[in-house]
């Protein structure tokens, strides 16, 4: 497994490769965990060679949030991928990498889509994706890049900035991962002890068997989730369903933890 800690290195592997290799794309922001490796499963039973990113993305991170204790496990990470047959990571070793400067060219994501749900709680979160997916598009030049479902909201504006922007990449959606419980697995979910983590998979479970939106808010309130929305939308997120019949999202704190969540109903 190649490692590349800076864009002008990757480049030349990626010139490297023959033309008629397919290559796969699995962006992170590391910590990985099964529900990460399940999408470079997906990604090399499909194309010839697999390459991970890993970068804590600055410009997503609002600023009373958690960039900076964002969990960082680089040699962990690179373990699990080596084991995993990954082809190559790219892993900028600072941000200078990404973002020349601080003053250039941003992403405007669609406002149908980056204005609702994770819009409303994180402004300015959507343009820093798009913003850097677009950059990662741009560097590692895949054909296809592996997104979970569990960001819902997140793949629907990237799979539209393709869309609009006639990226040459297509996004393959893979199901939401989940521990025993049910809870949706993420990097986030170490910030808890294992108690809490099963405590916290009750999201989950209103999700599949709350009669109403009305009766899971009030559920989930009432078992120690500080919620910011239940909510349901069409399939495409250009309809909200206040009836409840549609995809089911989520987003809330458990013991200090933002957790999002969604299921089709």
């Amino acid at each position: 497994m190649k490692v590349f800690r800076t864009t002008a290195s990757w480049r030349r592997w990626r010139k490297s490769l023959r033309k008629n290799l397919s290559l796969g794309f699995v962006p992170t922001m590391g910590a990985l965990h099964a529900g990460h490796l399940s999408l470079v499963e997906k990604s090399q039973k499909v194309c010839d060679r697999t390459v991970v990113s890993i970068f804590v993305n600055p410009t997503q991170f609002g600023p009373n949030e958690d960039f900076k204790k964002y969990p960082r496990t680089e040699s962990q990470d690179l373990a699990l991928l080596k084991q995993a047959g990954v082809d190559a990571v790219y892993m900028p070793k600072n941000p200078s990498e990404v973002y020349s400067s601080a003053d250039q060219t941003r992403v405007s994501p669609r406002l149908d889509l980056a204005k609702i749900l994770e819009g409303r709680f994180r402004p300015g979160h959507f343009e820093g994706v798009a913003t850097v997916v677009a950059k990662l598009f741009g560097i590692v030049s895949p054909e296809k890049a592996f997104f979970g479902e569990k960001d819902y909201q997140q793949l629907q504006v990237i799979s539209a900035m393709v869309e609009d922007l006639f990226m040459p990449v297509k996004i393959v959606a893979c199901p939401t991962f989940r521990e025993k419980s049910g809870l949706a697995m993420s990097s986030r979910n170490r910030y808890l002890p294992e108690n809490e983590k099963i405590a916290a998979a009750a999201l989950y479970r209103v999700l599949k068997k709350a009669g109403s939106l009305e009766g899971g808010r009030k559920h989930l309130n009432a078992l120690g989730f500080k919620l910011e929305y239940l909510e349901c939308w069409s399939k495409d997120l250009s309809e909200e369903k206040p009836d409840g019949h549609g995809l089911w999202l989520v987003a809330a704190r458990f013991k200090g933890v933002r957790l999002i969540d969604n299921l089709r109903r």
